[in-house]
């Protein structure tokens, strides 16, 4: 490609933060973040009413440096150096069978839960990587309002309820603890250097009592100001780059896709409840997902759509199932 100016491609990059001992901290960011995000199967085509149905997020990052000294410090004998800054995230998350007109519903079908958490994440960041180390608190059930939620939003657009909520998993607490890493390697520089190119590997993990899982995948990107960000942030599964950002310039944009593998040990959306008997399903332990999707930062405005299709999670579901993400944030 005669536009190429440039290509370099790191081996070490997969094989830990050692090999990127020369990543220098970036500058300290007096910005918070707000952020609004809304996921729904039926933001993709065909539009679905089934499995991972809906989820809404709210979250709040705040400046860097604004941290208490214990977590600071907790921070740096996990990860190293890096410039450190908390996420706050209030969620829910809504499943449901395939078909949601059964009163009775399939009992070899994804049951009807909704999980309804506040989650905090220690975020930080040298030049090349995101290291991320968080904590949620939850609950599964009906006091997790996924039947208020969805079937009051089904009447006010005047559509009809979903019949089986009455067999949704029972009331229960969730605690989980999770991690990640992503490094940020630029591979080429295109078009004169108005283009950047770059590849986001990620390794993530979970372990409580709603998911047990170890995930690792990547994205590819184009855009400019790709220094900006790590990558959009999703709540489904995924690869997940959060909500921090500092923008480069004054336009960031940028294309990507991706995939990532996930092996799984435990899901309590599709196994049911840990600690009571309710409806579940046999899980399938090797799944994955493949995205795609843009992102445009202006004026300090974060806008980011990512579609993801996903392999099946548990016996006897579709072969495929996708969803779509919508994320908005601001800085103030």
């Amino acid at each position: 490609m005669h536009c190429v100016r440039s290509a370099t491609v790191s081996i070490g990059l997969l094989l830990g933060s050692t090999c990127l001992a020369w990543a220098s901290s970036p500058p300290q960011d007096p910005g918070s973040i707000l952020t609004i995000q809304g996921e729904n199967d039926a933001f993709s085509l065909p539009s679905t009413d089934e499995l991972y149905t809906a989820g809404a997020r709210l979250g709040y990052v705040t400046p860097t440096g604004v941290l208490p000294g214990f977590l600071s410090q907790f921070g740096n004998d996990l990860f190293g150096d890096g410039t450190q800054r908390l996420e706050f995230s209030l969620e829910q998350v809504i499943f449901t069978p395939s078909n949601t007109q059964l009163y009775n519903p399939n009992p070899r079908d994804m049951p009807y839960s909704g999980h309804l958490a506040l989650s905090t994440s220690l975020i930080q960041d040298t030049t090349a990587t995101r290291s991320v180390a968080g904590l949620s608190l939850g609950v599964v059930g009906p006091a997790a309002l996924g039947q208020s939620v969805q079937n009051g939003f089904h009447e006010l657009i005047g559509q009809t309820p979903n019949r089986g909520w009455h067999y949704q998993l029972h009331d229960e607490p969730t605690l989980d603890l999770f991690g990640s890493r992503i490094w940020r390697e630029d591979i080429a520089t295109l078009c004169g250097g108005a283009l950047g190119l770059q590849i986001l590997p990620q390794v993530s993990a979970q372990a409580g009592n709603t998911e047990i899982y170890a995930q690792a995948g990547g994205l590819v990107r184009l855009g400019q100001g790709l220094d900006s960000d790590f990558g959009p942030s999703l709540l489904g599964n995924g690869l997940n780059g959060t909500d921090a950002y500092t923008p480069s310039q004054p336009l960031v944009w940028y294309i990507f896709a991706g995939a990532d593998g996930r092996l799984v040990g435990h899901d309590i959306f599709v196994q049911g409840n840990d600690f009571r008997s309710s409806r579940h399903v046999a899980l399938t332990p090797l799944q994955g997902e493949a995205e795609i999707g843009a992102a445009v930062i202006l004026y300090g405005l974060r806008i980011s759509a990512t579609e993801v299709l996903e392999s099946p999670q548990f016996h006897h579901s579709a072969p495929a199932f996708q969803y779509g993400s919508i994320a908005i944030s601001g800085r103030f």
